[in-house]
Protein backbone atom coordinates (compact mmCIF):
# COMPACT_ATOMS: atom_id res chain seq x y z
CA UNK A 1 0.00 0.00 0.00
CA UNK A 2 1.35 3.41 -0.98
CA UNK A 3 2.14 5.91 1.74
CA UNK A 4 0.00 8.99 1.97
CA UNK A 5 1.52 12.26 0.87
CA UNK A 6 1.45 13.52 4.44
CA UNK A 7 3.42 10.51 5.72
CA UNK A 8 5.99 10.88 2.96
CA UNK A 9 6.47 14.56 3.80
CA UNK A 10 6.77 13.75 7.53
CA UNK A 11 9.48 11.17 6.81
CA UNK A 12 11.43 13.69 4.74
CA UNK A 13 11.22 16.20 7.59
CA UNK A 14 12.69 13.61 9.95
CA UNK A 15 15.62 13.09 7.57
CA UNK A 16 16.74 16.70 8.14
CA UNK A 17 15.66 16.73 11.81
CA UNK A 18 13.02 19.45 11.48
CA UNK A 19 9.26 19.57 11.96
CA UNK A 20 6.96 20.16 8.98
CA UNK A 21 6.02 23.55 10.45
CA UNK A 22 9.68 24.60 10.71
CA UNK A 23 10.36 23.54 7.14
CA UNK A 24 7.23 25.30 5.91
CA UNK A 25 8.25 28.60 7.55
CA UNK A 26 11.79 28.19 6.25
CA UNK A 27 10.55 27.33 2.76
CA UNK A 28 8.20 30.33 2.63
CA UNK A 29 10.98 32.67 3.72
CA UNK A 30 13.54 31.27 1.26
CA UNK A 31 11.04 31.17 -1.60
CA UNK A 32 9.97 34.75 -0.94
CA UNK A 33 13.56 35.98 -0.99
CA UNK A 34 14.67 33.76 -3.86
CA UNK A 35 11.58 34.57 -5.90
CA UNK A 36 12.31 38.29 -5.65
CA UNK A 37 15.99 37.87 -6.51
CA UNK A 38 15.38 35.40 -9.36
CA UNK A 39 12.56 37.46 -10.84
CA UNK A 40 14.51 40.71 -10.59
CA UNK A 41 17.69 39.10 -11.96
CA UNK A 42 15.83 37.59 -14.89
CA UNK A 43 14.09 40.86 -15.73
CA UNK A 44 17.34 42.81 -15.36
CA UNK A 45 19.18 40.28 -17.55
CA UNK A 46 16.47 40.51 -20.20
CA UNK A 47 16.72 44.31 -20.18
CA UNK A 48 20.52 44.16 -20.43
CA UNK A 49 20.42 41.70 -23.33
CA UNK A 50 17.81 43.85 -25.07
CA UNK A 51 20.02 46.90 -24.57
CA UNK A 52 23.03 45.13 -26.05
CA UNK A 53 21.03 43.66 -28.95
CA UNK A 54 18.60 46.53 -29.63
CA UNK A 55 20.07 47.47 -33.01
CA UNK A 56 20.21 43.93 -34.39
CA UNK A 57 17.75 42.89 -37.07
CA UNK A 58 18.50 39.17 -36.58
CA UNK A 59 15.58 36.97 -35.59
CA UNK A 60 17.76 34.27 -34.00
CA UNK A 61 18.53 35.26 -30.40
CA UNK A 62 22.02 33.71 -30.42
CA UNK A 63 22.97 35.70 -33.53
CA UNK A 64 21.44 38.87 -32.07
CA UNK A 65 23.55 38.43 -28.95
CA UNK A 66 26.71 37.71 -30.93
CA UNK A 67 26.13 40.76 -33.11
CA UNK A 68 25.40 42.91 -30.05
CA UNK A 69 28.57 41.77 -28.27
CA UNK A 70 30.70 42.44 -31.36
CA UNK A 71 29.26 45.97 -31.57
CA UNK A 72 29.83 46.45 -27.86
CA UNK A 73 33.43 45.22 -28.06
CA UNK A 74 34.55 47.05 -31.18
CA UNK A 75 32.26 50.04 -31.72
CA UNK A 76 30.91 51.17 -28.36
CA UNK A 77 32.49 53.95 -26.34
CA UNK A 78 34.54 53.09 -23.26
CA UNK A 79 31.78 54.47 -21.03
CA UNK A 80 29.14 52.26 -22.69
CA UNK A 81 31.37 49.19 -22.39
CA UNK A 82 31.99 49.88 -18.71
CA UNK A 83 28.26 50.37 -18.06
CA UNK A 84 27.40 47.01 -19.65
CA UNK A 85 30.30 45.29 -17.89
CA UNK A 86 28.96 46.62 -14.61
CA UNK A 87 25.41 45.44 -15.42
CA UNK A 88 26.63 41.97 -16.44
CA UNK A 89 28.72 41.73 -13.26
CA UNK A 90 25.64 42.59 -11.15
CA UNK A 91 23.59 39.93 -12.94
CA UNK A 92 26.30 37.31 -12.48
CA UNK A 93 26.64 38.12 -8.78
CA UNK A 94 23.11 36.78 -8.17
CA UNK A 95 23.01 34.18 -10.96
CA UNK A 96 24.22 31.50 -8.54
CA UNK A 97 20.93 31.83 -6.66
CA UNK A 98 18.95 31.28 -9.86
CA UNK A 99 21.00 28.11 -10.49
CA UNK A 100 20.35 26.84 -6.96
CA UNK A 101 16.60 27.44 -7.27
CA UNK A 102 16.46 25.72 -10.68
CA UNK A 103 18.42 22.74 -9.30
CA UNK A 104 16.04 22.44 -6.36
CA UNK A 105 13.02 22.70 -8.69
CA UNK A 106 14.49 19.91 -10.84
CA UNK A 107 14.86 17.73 -7.73
CA UNK A 108 11.28 18.49 -6.67
CA UNK A 109 10.09 17.55 -10.15
CA UNK A 110 11.17 13.96 -9.48
CA UNK A 111 8.94 13.62 -6.39
CA UNK A 112 6.80 10.62 -7.28
CA UNK A 113 3.31 11.46 -8.54
CA UNK A 114 3.26 15.08 -7.32
CA UNK A 115 6.59 16.57 -8.46
CA UNK A 116 5.51 18.31 -11.68
CA UNK A 117 2.46 19.75 -9.98
CA UNK A 118 4.54 20.94 -7.00
CA UNK A 119 6.96 22.73 -9.34
CA UNK A 120 4.02 24.42 -11.06
CA UNK A 121 2.59 25.47 -7.70
CA UNK A 122 5.93 26.95 -6.56
CA UNK A 123 6.41 28.71 -9.88
CA UNK A 124 2.96 30.29 -9.81
CA UNK A 125 3.02 31.17 -6.11
CA UNK A 126 6.60 32.40 -5.67
CA UNK A 127 8.57 32.65 -8.92
CA UNK A 128 6.17 34.63 -11.03
CA UNK A 129 6.20 38.34 -11.82
CA UNK A 130 2.40 38.37 -11.95
CA UNK A 131 0.60 38.36 -8.60
CA UNK A 132 -2.02 35.62 -9.00
CA UNK A 133 -4.85 35.15 -6.53
CA UNK A 134 -5.28 31.75 -4.89
CA UNK A 135 -8.39 31.17 -6.97
CA UNK A 136 -6.51 31.91 -10.21
CA UNK A 137 -3.63 29.59 -9.26
CA UNK A 138 -6.04 26.84 -8.22
CA UNK A 139 -7.98 27.21 -11.48
CA UNK A 140 -4.77 27.15 -13.53
CA UNK A 141 -3.83 23.85 -11.89
CA UNK A 142 -7.37 22.40 -11.92
CA UNK A 143 -7.48 22.21 -8.11
CA UNK A 144 -9.97 23.40 -5.54
CA UNK A 145 -8.65 26.31 -3.45
CA UNK A 146 -8.57 24.03 -0.37
CA UNK A 147 -6.58 21.37 -2.22
CA UNK A 148 -4.30 24.09 -3.63
CA UNK A 149 -3.47 25.34 -0.11
CA UNK A 150 -2.70 21.82 1.06
CA UNK A 151 -0.45 21.03 -1.91
CA UNK A 152 1.23 24.43 -1.69
CA UNK A 153 2.09 23.65 1.92
CA UNK A 154 3.60 20.29 0.94
CA UNK A 155 5.43 21.83 -2.04
CA UNK A 156 6.89 24.51 0.25
CA UNK A 157 7.99 21.91 2.80
CA UNK A 158 9.55 19.82 0.02
CA UNK A 159 11.35 22.91 -1.28
CA UNK A 160 12.81 23.59 2.19
CA UNK A 161 13.80 19.92 2.49
CA UNK A 162 15.60 20.05 -0.86
CA UNK A 163 17.24 23.33 0.14
CA UNK A 164 18.48 21.75 3.39
CA UNK A 165 19.87 18.80 1.43
CA UNK A 166 21.55 21.17 -1.01
CA UNK A 167 22.94 23.36 1.77
CA UNK A 168 24.28 20.45 3.79
CA UNK A 169 25.33 18.31 0.86
CA UNK A 170 23.17 15.43 2.07
CA UNK A 171 22.68 12.70 -0.48
CA UNK A 172 19.09 11.52 -0.68
CA UNK A 173 18.52 8.00 0.62
CA UNK A 174 17.83 5.53 -2.17
CA UNK A 175 14.27 5.99 -3.44
CA UNK A 176 13.54 8.52 -0.70
CA UNK A 177 10.71 9.73 -2.80
CA UNK A 178 10.64 7.33 -5.65
CA UNK A 179 11.84 8.53 -9.01
CA UNK A 180 9.25 7.34 -11.45
CA UNK A 181 11.36 7.35 -14.60
CA UNK A 182 9.57 9.81 -16.89
CA UNK A 183 11.74 11.89 -19.16
CA UNK A 184 11.57 15.56 -18.21
CA UNK A 185 11.30 17.99 -21.11
CA UNK A 186 12.63 21.54 -21.16
CA UNK A 187 9.07 22.89 -21.15
CA UNK A 188 8.30 20.87 -18.01
CA UNK A 189 11.45 22.17 -16.31
CA UNK A 190 10.79 25.81 -17.19
CA UNK A 191 7.16 25.90 -16.09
Amino acid sequence: MADSLEKRIDRLCKVVGRTPEELQRSGEWILGLAGDVCRDTSLYADDTVEGICCESMESDEYRRMSEGLVRLEFFASELTRQRYQSEIYEIMSTAWMVKVIETIKANIYTFRKYGPQFVSILSLAYMNSFDYTVEEMAEELNLSPQNFYKKKKYATILFAYEFEKFKNGIAAPDDSYGWYGEQMTLDDYMS
